[in-house]
């Protein structure tokens, strides 16, 4: 398709996606630089072996940035709490239960009110302490491997969508391609005849 030089326009939607893809792997690296401070809490001594460079923040990521994202991050919470708490009170009405009272939706809220305090003590200390019971350095390592492919795949496929941009993947096996050949395939393969050609081309 490239070789064809069958190019399209690139419009707005790319560049947002573009953006929230860049956000995402952008988060993805702030969670796995908590991740290795948490090991520093669990062990110190850690920053001498690994030196202090491993433990460092990414160049791109100021303080700014973080701020901005630990308020997503809570936003986030919140709008999960509610989303639940309004499916639960819509599952008891349907039940015809007691819908559940604001005190129960605001008492679930503690729990994004505590991320956010959680962030605060954090930017004030720069220090991340452990979360969860029974967390080992071997544990939280495995974490930053998982969050390392995940950044890996993610730029894998930024990339991939930047290249093809303005190239249009769909004209080469219309144009290309002999349709007997790929009628041929569909009766095959038991694929309905539409996924390859629109109701014109039939």
């Amino acid at each position: 398709a490239i070789l064809c030089n069958h190019k399209r326009t690139v419009g707005e939607a790319h560049a947002n996606q573009m953006e929230k893809m860049s956000e995402r792997i952008k988060g993805l690296r702030y969670q796995k630089w908590r991740l290795k401070q948490m090991m520093l809490d669990l062990e110190p001594s850690l920053k001498k072996k690994k030196g202090a460079e491993y433990f460092a923040m990414d160049e791109d990521i100021d303080q700014d940035w973080v701020k901005e994202h630990q308020a997503f991050l809570v936003e986030e919470q919140r709008q999960k709490i509610q989303k639940k708490f309004d499916k639960d009170n819509e599952k008891r009405a349907s039940e015809g239960e007691k819908e559940m009272k604001v005190s129960e939706l605001e008492e679930r809220m503690q729990a994004a009110k505590e991320l956010e305090k959680k962030y605060n003590k954090e930017n004030k200390t720069g220090k991340v302490e452990v979360e969860g019971k029974g967390t080992t350095v071997e544990k939280l390592e495995t974490n930053i491997s998982k969050i390392e492919q995940r950044v890996d795949n993610m730029s894998v496929q930024a990339q991939d969508k930047e290249d093809n941009k303005e190239v249009a993947l769909g004209t080469s096996k219309i144009n290309y391609i002999d349709p007997r050949l790929t009628a041929v395939f569909t009766k095959r393969f038991n694929v309905p005849i539409e996924k390859f050609f629109s109701k014109a081309l039939r």
